[in-house]
């Protein structure tokens, strides 16, 4: 039963990410619009990526009013995270317990402590001081809420705003450069190479997460993962062949940057995965909007002194932006960047680093629907495409769970059949040896 209840938990998780995966590809879709447009004006897509990941840090405020809310009235709206944590701590004292009583020898049915009514009345109803098993019992949990804190953990088993912070310290500069070189790519090569080598990114989380989060081998999610790829690159070669391919200044440069954003976008979100795993609360609960609430703050704080620099030395400033271009790219960060990236980086946790990644390459055939809405019908070309990538998307959310139970399945076959033999191999002898013994009477 508590089998089945796993298996129910692991798909509705796994099919929210997929819902968060698809929304993050619309949302992409509808802000590569308004990026084209900016990038076109003449805005600098330092500065594009600067105010967009900046807007992050609007999450920290959000945040804490929800901490501060949860502190002072978590007994009537967050019972539920209340209830958890009084959870693990009582089962922690139930463990401690019974460990005592098994060592004494004494067999204990029940044991309850409670702070409040712990104390030990008298018949006249004088108070007297908390009986020892109180006392110890709060010595108890004094130590596991210091244990707690200890792990980088707050009395309620969430993540100190420290331990979250040196997360997005960490990871802050993967993700601005990611960004970075893509919107750069956009300046010097075409939408079309762009696409190509942005594509690469499943292939890189792929190989990455193999290395650093120890993630299974599996030769379909490899072909899967290709066939995304392959189905993206036949989307944009359509794309380019019916006449909608722009000029590009500096087609070399262009690529080399879509290609390093492939490959920092794939550091990225593996470090998401390898540092905030969603372990089903054994180590805590990490709050993913505190967390991206850091890497605003951050990127404020690290990359001011560039944007500065580039501003009063003219190389980009920011008396050329107008406030119709403001709005745009404010609309934008905070859509795009503080929306989707929350979504997709959810997404990561609740699937895994090559299904967020290679899922999000489903924008390509929306886009090819959008624009046969909109009366631009695509070449055949595209509708190729799009199968292939529906297929490799299908083909990636395929379980590694389920290569292991059939490996394990046929190992324990193995096994029973060469226990099977040898049980009749012995008792083969057992059986003559009793015909011998009545043949002897």
């Amino acid at each position: 039963m508590v089998g089945s209840k796993d298996l129910d938990s692991k798909a509705w998780k796994w099919g929210l990410g997929l819902i968060y995966i698809i929304a993050v590809a619309i949302i992409w879709i509808a802000a590569s619009f308004v990026v084209q447009s900016v990038v076109d004006a003449g805005v600098s897509p330092f500065l594009v990526t600067y105010i967009c990941n900046s807007l992050f840090v609007v999450l920290i405020p959000i945040v804490e009013i929800g901490r501060y809310l949860e502190d002072s009235y978590g007994s009537l709206l967050f019972w539920k995270s209340d209830k958890s944590l009084k959870g693990r701590l009582g089962e922690s004292e139930q463990a401690i317990l019974l460990r005592d009583n098994e060592a004494s020898g004494e067999v204990v049915e029940s044991l309850v402590i409670d702070e409040v009514d712990g104390i030990v009345d008298r018949n006249d109803g004088s108070e007297l001081l908390p009986s020892d098993d109180v006392v110890g019992g709060l010595v108890g949990r004094v130590g596991l809420v210091e244990n707690v804190d200890q792990k980088g953990l707050d009395e309620k088993g969430r993540w100190t705003r420290c331990r979250v912070a040196k997360v997005s310290l960490l990871i802050c500069p993967f993700w601005f450069f990611a960004q970075l070189t893509f919107n750069l790519s956009l300046k010097y090569t075409t939408v079309t190479s762009n696409t190509i080598l942005s594509s690469a990114s499943s292939l890189f989380t792929f190989l990455v997460s193999l290395a650093l989060l120890g993630e299974k081998f599996a030769w379909l999610k490899l072909f899967s993962v290709l066939l995304c790829m392959g189905g993206t690159i036949i989307v944009s070669l359509g794309d380019s062949q019916s006449g909608l391919r722009t000029v590009a200044s500096n087609p070399l440069l262009g690529d080399i940057f879509a290609l390093s954003s492939a490959g920092l976008y794939a550091v990225y979100i593996t470090l998401i995965r390898k540092k905030l795993n969603d372990d089903e609360g054994k180590n805590g609960e990490a709050s993913m909007a505190q967390f991206l609430g850091f890497l605003g703050l951050f990127n404020v704080l690290l990359f001011l002194p560039v944007a500065l620099i580039l501003n009063f030395t003219k190389a980009e400033p920011f008396y050329m932006l107008t406030w119709k271009q403001l709005g745009l790219i404010i609309g934008k960060g905070l859509l795009d960047n503080v929306l989707s990236d929350y979504l997709w980086a959810k997404a990561v946790l609740l699937t895994s680093t090559t299904v967020a990644t290679a899922g999000l390459t489903i924008q390509v055939p929306l886009a090819a629907i959008v624009d046969t809405i909109t009366g631009h019908s695509p070449p055949f070309m595209n509708y190729l495409g799009a199968v292939a990538v529906m297929i490799g998307f299908a083909g990636i959310n395929i379980p590694a769970e389920i290569f292991s139970k059939s490996t394990k399945t046929t190992a324990v076959e193995l096994k029973n059949e060469d226990v099977n033999i040898r049980d009749e191999e012995h008792a083969l002898p057992r059986t003559q040896d009793s015909a011998a013994t009545l043949h002897s009477f």
